[in-house]
């Protein structure tokens, strides 16, 4: 090649690299000489006549422009996080400013700085990618191009934990166009495909990715992916599990939320109260990926509705049932999954408690039965109201009629549906009960009425209070409040649910080959890398709660009450374990099913007592809250059974239920009996019972009716001898309907 000729090229090349540097720029043209294999000497005076040129081509187009110029910044270890704004926004114009000029030496800093290369290695990397860029003849390229050049510079160089960190996540576009054109099930409470779901499961998918690459370790990854235990949720992992929540606290402080641009004065009506709590509950769902329990919301309604006539009352209860029936705007547009934890009376704990009224106030009954407001009350040194010699300062005991007229209200609501008729699925009516409620003639009228209601629609599920003070959400889900301030100030009583991880029961006897002593081993040894998975979690999500700016900090920070919304390390927070597959287990290693004998069956309490046991040993030795849960085994029974099936094929395909052809698979939920085992409705009650005492976070018997249709009396005495004679947490009446998109009725029993 003539002299001329590679001077001519090489002056061409340059006009793609920023010129404005001039030692930068023969620094460039100097190892493109060399590439060429030139005598030094050559190179040099080459060099001696660009240099004399350079001025020649100001005036020409300087640079690559980016059509989308993303500056991706990872944030590093004691590093401040940066303002993401453009990148989310991904703003991209002609303008002058926003079209920005090739510079390798970008290249060579985010090297730096993500991979922790020195610099020499890093402008070797950045050179060449650079000629590639440059010999593809390109003259725009973004960013995400330039990365993954990049990334494969890093990996053919064999740096592959620095190519870990330096890494994109991502969808492939075929994926990308799945999730637009076809609603994804993995979530049943999405009821159709539409734009909030797509950008639903894009994040998820996104978030997933990440989770299992930055948040848990390879020995949690490996074990999720094997599905030897389930990481629930994995899709939200900037979030907490599900809650319950205070009605006191929005009558006490009002709406004050960072994600509100105003704020709210505590409601002074029942109308204003529900508004409050729909926000509220709308508000707290971006901190939650489950559900959102409110405590004994007809009792704390009723100092707001005592004047209310009945007409009224049934306005105002039928506008906070469909309104949370029907708050369906975030979450990928799917109605937010509440409970309504309500009770037949007044309990015991709570009679004495003072009341709070209209605006967040206490209310003293002076002798002529005039109301004066109050913004504290006198406490002894236990925390115990003291009533004034004069008056009488109001509790949740004088209002126990009230609360039981607002229930009869709320039931009657929910005993009638929607328009059509149909069965509310949300708010679910968490209906307690305890000896008095079988007592007391008052109570015991409402809950004979909320019999009928189970044996007409299956809207109640009965929880049986045994000497505790709790608190339901979720499918299941319920936590004990013992500590004593909460009861007196209920304006405090909430608590987490953190995460819940689920323990593959049947995989944990594939492994031990049918061996009875070590799958139990197994078990346990779930158990523990169940309790490393929450330890993970729990360090990233106090690092994303601890200051502000920070996605958890609304419920990280002090709140109204003076206490921090979640404390991670107070007792109201649970972390959970849960169990799939009792039935299948106990059929593989015994050749039978949990009720087929009495062998499988101890043998089903003896693998759930060790998990316990295992689970209590755990808590002592971190001082964290672990409680075994029923797992909601939606998506996580089919998706551990079809990984049974790849990794244990010849022991899966005898235990798996379902239909493995169609690939419609599963492992029975929990510590179920199977749902089609021929056993009366008494025997699973009483069988799956004597596991609840075990199961401290949730657990619950379906009653499935399917056609049949018994009366209300039956119902009745099915739920009083679930009291007496059995331990039963929660129970569930589930008839089958039919309903008619054309003639738009509900009917009883399966009709096509």
């Amino acid at each position: 090649m003539g002299k001329d000729t590679t001077l001519k090229n090489l002056l061409k090349d340059s006009l793609l690299y920023p010129n404005k540097d001039k030692e930068r720029l023969l620094s460039y043209l100097e190892k493109k000489l060399i590439q060429l294999g030139l005598p030094s000497k050559e190179i040099e005076t080459i060099l001696l006549n660009l240099e004399e040129k350079i001025e020649e081509y100001k005036s020409f187009q300087k640079q690559i422009p980016f059509s989308n110029i993303i500056q991706v910044i990872k944030e590093q270890e004691k590093q401040e996080a940066k303002d993401t704004t453009d990148m989310s926004l991904m703003v991209a114009t002609p303008k002058e400013g926003l079209i920005l000029e090739w510079d390798r030496e970008k290249i060579v800093k985010a090297l730096i700085a993500e991979a922790d290369l020195p610099r020499r290695e890093a402008e070797d990397i950045a050179f060449a990618v650079e000629e590639k860029i440059l010999s593809s003849g390109a003259k725009i390229i973004n960013v995400s191009l330039i990365r993954e050049l990049v990334d494969n510079e890093l990996f053919e160089r064999g740096y592959r934990k620095k190519l870990h960190r330096q890494e994109s996540l991502g969808i492939p576009v075929y994926d990308l166009n799945q999730i637009i054109f076809s609603k994804t099930k993995e979530n049943a409470n999405v009821n159709i495909n539409n734009p909030e779901a797509v950008n639903l499961v894009i994040a998820e998918t996104i978030l997933k990715q990440y989770a299992l690459k930055h948040i848990f370790s390879p020995e949690i990854v490996n074990a999720h992916l094997r599905g030897k235990i389930h990481l629930h949720d994995l899709g939200y992992p900037v979030r907490v599990y599900c809650s319950a929540h205070s009605l006191e606290y929005i009558k006490k402080y009002g709406l004050s939320l960072l994600n509100l641009s105003t704020s709210s004065s505590p409601p002074k009506h029942g109308m204003t109260l529900v508004g409050h709590l729909n926000t509220f509950l709308a508000s707290m769902q971006a901190f939650y990926a489950g559900a959102l329990g409110i405590g004994y919301i007809n009792i704390f309604f009723a100092p707001l509705t005592q004047e209310l006539d009945d007409k009224a009352l049934k306005q105002l209860m039928q506008y906070l049932i469909f309104s949370c029936s029907q708050n369906a705007f975030s979450r990928g547009g799917q109605t937010l999954f509440i409970d309504f934890n309500v009770h037949l009376g007044v309990p015991s704990y709570l009679k004495d408690v003072p009341a709070l009224g209209p605006k967040g106030k206490y209310m003293l009954k002076k002798p002529k039965d005039q109301i004066e407001y109050l913004d504290d009350v006198p406490r002894d040194e236990n925390d115990k109201l003291i009533q004034p010699k004069r008056g009488r300062i109001l509790t949740y005991g004088d209002f126990e009629k009230e609360a039981q007229r607002v229930l009869k209200v709320m039931m009657d609501i929910w005993r009638a549906g929607d328009r059509k008729g149909r069965p509310f699925p949300f708010p679910k009516m968490d209906l307690h009960l305890n000896q008095e409620s079988f007592e007391d003639s008052n109570q015991l009228q409402l809950l004979r009425y909320a019999c009928q209601i189970a044996a007409e629609n299956g809207a109640p599920y009965f929880i049986f209070d045994r000497d505790e003070v709790t608190l339901s959400a979720c499918c299941r889900l319920r936590t004990q409040v013992k500590d004593n301030y909460v009861i007196n100030h209920p304006e405090s009583m909430r608590f987490c649910g953190f995460q819940n991880v689920t323990v593959n029961l049947p995989q944990a006897a594939y492994r031990a080959r049918g061996d009875i002593d070590k799958t139990i081993e197994e078990v346990e040894k779930m158990v523990e890398l169940a309790m490393e998975a929450h330890l993970q979690k729990k360090s990233f999500i106090e690092k994303i709660m601890s200051k502000e700016g920070l996605p958890l900090w609304q419920v990280g920070k002090k709140a109204e009450d003076g206490r921090p919304y979640i404390d991670l390390n107070r007792e109201d927070t649970s972390y959970i374990v849960g169990m799939i597959g009792l039935n299948e287990c106990v059929k593989f290693l015994t050749g039978q099913e949990l009720h087929e004998s009495k062998e499988s069956y101890n043998l089903g309490l003896k693998i759930i007592s060790a998990m316990y046991l295992k689970a209590k040993e755990l808590e002592k030795k971190y001082k964290l809250n672990l409680k075994l849960e029923e797992s909601p085994a939606e998506s996580a029974s089919l998706r551990l059974a079809k990984i049974d099936l790849q990794e244990f094929p010849e022991e899966a395909s005898k235990i798996v239920r379902g239909n493995k052809e169609k690939g419609e698979v599963y492992y029975t939920n929990s510590v179920h009996f199977a749902p089609d085992a021929p056993i009366d409705i008494i025997s699973r009650i009483v069988g799956q019972g004597r596991f609840h005492t075990l199961i401290e976070s949730g657990a619950i018997t379906h009653v499935f009716l399917g056609e049949q249709a018994p009366s209300s009396e039956s119902i009745f005495n099915l739920v009083q001898k679930t009291w007496e004679e059995t331990q039963t947490a929660q129970l569930t009446i589930s008839p089958e309907f039919t309903y008619c998109q054309d003639c738009h009725r509900l009917s009883r029993g399966y009709n096509r």
